[in-house]
């Protein structure tokens, strides 16, 4: 979890910039604030539970819905009642053909706009539920600290200079190759091989 100005410096410090002569401030930041979501998606695809927010309420008897704090950009999953039960997701469009006055226990949600979960059908008793979700995330100031791990702000600056790089020196084809290699360095770390075994040898 580096500072923001921390990162700058180890940018231009890899793209031979340490002068503050190629590189506006601005672009800089623009390109950790992309990073951050380059980073935080591979995450979410990979590991999302690392990214997780809670969410815990109870939902009154004939409330359908509720809205969330924050808005998030991937739901992990929703349960409800005591023990707790998964519900499926579906879309508006599906929940609309059902009937809206049913009541009992949910079984399904949607969502609606970026912040409302719907539960269908609407609850017959209180009903506590659970919603799990990877939330959206304020854009980086100079004088913030990166959201990551220190060990994935190691991508963050490279994937930075990369991109800085691109109208200078590499086309798109080596672009692509480079963001796929941090791809592939963080899949390294979120899901690593299985444990090695021994094998007995035949004489033994």
């Amino acid at each position: 979890m580096l500072g923001v100005q921390t990162l700058a410096r180890r940018i231009r410090s890899r793209l031979h910039d340490k002068d503050e002569i190629t590189y506006e401030d601005e672009d800089i930041l623009d390109c950790i604030n992309c990073g951050v979501r380059f980073i935080r998606r591979v995450i979410a695809n990979m590991r999302p539970a690392l990214l997780m927010t809670e969410h815990n309420g109870i939902l009154p008897k004939g409330v359908k819905s509720i809205v969330l704090g924050t808005r998030p950009t991937k739901i992990i999953n929703v349960t409800v009642g005591n023990p707790e039960k998964a519900l499926d997701e579906t879309e508006f469009s599906h929940a609309a053909h059902n009937s809206k006055d049913e009541t009992g226990t949910p079984k399904e949600f949607y969502l609606t706009g970026t912040q409302t979960i719907n539960f269908y059908p609407t609850p017959d008793a209180e009903t506590p539920y659970t919603i799990c979700t990877v939330d959206d995330i304020e854009e980086l100031e100079w004088e913030d600290n990166s959201p990551l791990l220190t060990e994935f702000d190691d991508f963050l600056v490279e994937y930075a200079a990369i991109r800085l790089s691109v109208g200078n020196e590499f086309d798109m084809t080596q672009e692509t190759q480079f963001l796929a290699n941090i791809v592939a360095q963080i899949q390294q770390i979120l899901v690593p091989p299985p444990a090695g075994f021994v094998v007995g040898g035949y004489w033994q």
